[in-house]
């Protein structure tokens, strides 16, 4: 898959990335591109740099990785208590004034039962996209209020 996108996409060389949240899949991704635009523009795999954090509670963010064109993002909803990432689409926004120490100056603009989720498989995810020009809506699996049930 990867392959695929340097191949076929306009890619810049990685740089260095430590990450301290990442899937294995994002990681061999950075390991390999430092930022890449596909489907002549529709996605944006930002540079890691770039990436932009919303914190949902004291457990969960989501972080995106991937601008679309119509304004929404691709990022990984992560439960740091059961230490599993699910990838969403939703639309988030910059804060002027974050009421608290957990917001990173963005917040979430989608209700969470509006925001679709498509699996925890960055890999999976990214080559569906490349089969179908970008088109991933086959691969929902649910959403995203359904993941934030109670810790057990």
């Amino acid at each position: 898959m990867i392959d695929r996108i340097i191949s076929d996409h306009d890619t810049s060389p990685p740089r260095p990335y430590r990450p301290l949240d990442a899937s294995a899949d994002l990681v061999a991704v950075y390991r390999r591109i430092g930022s890449a635009t596909l489907f002549d523009g529709a996605w944006r795999l930002q540079p890691v740099v770039d990436h932009r954090r919303v914190w949902r509670g004291d457990r969960c963010s989501i972080e995106t990785i991937i601008d679309l064109a119509d304004g929404r993002s691709i990022g990984a909803a992560i439960d740091f208590t059961t230490q599993t990432s699910h990838w969403v689409v939703c639309r988030i926004e910059k804060v002027t004034q974050p009421p608290d120490a957990l917001i990173d100056g963005f917040r979430l603009v989608d209700e969470p039962a509006d925001v679709p989720v498509y699996g925890t498989s960055l890999a999976l995810l990214l080559d569906a996209a490349l089969d179908s020009g970008g088109d991933i809506s086959h691969m929902e699996t649910g959403r995203l209020d359904q993941l934030d049930g109670p810790v057990t």
